[in-house]
């Protein structure tokens, strides 16, 4: 009888430890396959690693948090297409010397071309590192296996660079449908937008427009919009301004992810 169970167990552990080999052989194999397309984008090249699968979620974009509560994230775009793209240093600095928690939503050909700083701001406890796609295309306009390449890639080199993983997706330009949404849910994704755009792009937007549009628009619950990636020509001018202005309205600024934690059951 005790050699039979001892049978069985081995059996269970063999059988186990030949599962665990034959999937850890499909991650290489699919590992493999992806490397030549993301490294083309690579200057110097990555060592790339396959993150770990993420349970699915049930679809939904959020714009807000809770509006009982005096809380507002402060999110941060890191576009990149083809071309190159900047990093802006002094709104980082900003964030850090205030010790201002943020969400930064970084695309991956950006930390492809800034590598050393990605690995930089996820050092950050502070910061909240989340997917803005590989090369920022219309999400809408794009066949499904190019959504779900998007979205894949961009975890890859997050996990590849940092060890994190992104559990939170803005889709570029704010464009999403059902089909997005259902997608980024099926890879572990909270499709996340935002109540308040703060205008950084616009050339004509100054120091002064800024610090008024986010600190008069900001709401109970507000997830504000700005660029980290040099489109923003005046952000890190007026961050300081819009920090001390909401503390002052008596806002906490919280991270994205902070913001729907403490949101479920609200309105």
């Amino acid at each position: 009888m005790k050699c039979a169970c001892r049978i069985g167990v081995l059996t269970i552990i063999l059988a186990a430890a030949i599962t665990a080999v034959c999937s850890a052989g499909q991650d290489e194999l699919r590992i493999e396959q992806l490397k030549p397309g993301i490294r083309r984008y690579a200057n110097p090249p990555l060592d790339l690693r396959l993150p770990p699968p993420a349970s699915p979620l049930k679809p939904q974009a959020v714009f807000h948090g809770d509006r009982r509560a005096k809380r507002v994230a402060l999110t941060f775009d890191a576009c990149a297409t083809k071309a190159p793209s900047g990093y802006d240093d002094a709104l980082i600095r900003v964030l850090v010397e205030t010790r201002t928690p943020a969400t930064l939503f970084l695309g991956g050909k950006w930390m492809l071309d800034h590598p050393e700083e990605t690995r930089k701001l996820a050092a950050v406890d502070r910061f909240e590192l989340g997917n803005h796609s590989f090369l920022h295309p219309h999400m809408t306009r794009i066949p499904e296996d190019r959504v779900r390449q998007e979205l894949e890639w961009t975890q890859i080199v997050i996990y590849s660079l940092t060890g994190r993983l992104a559990s939170l997706f803005r889709p570029p330009y704010g464009e999403y449908d059902e089909r997005s949404l259902r997608i980024a849910a099926e890879l572990g994704f909270t499709t996340v937008q935002f109540d308040l755009a703060s205008g950084d792009p616009d050339p004509g937007a100054s120091k002064e427009r800024l610090v008024r549009c986010v600190t008069a628009g900001a709401r109970n619950g507000s997830i504000v919009v700005m660029h980290m990636n040099g489109r923003g020509r005046h952000t890190a001018e007026a961050l300081p301004s819009i920090i001390d202005e909401l503390h002052r309205k008596g806002f906490a600024l919280v991270t994205v992810g902070d913001l729907i934690r403490s949101s479920r059951g609200g309105d």
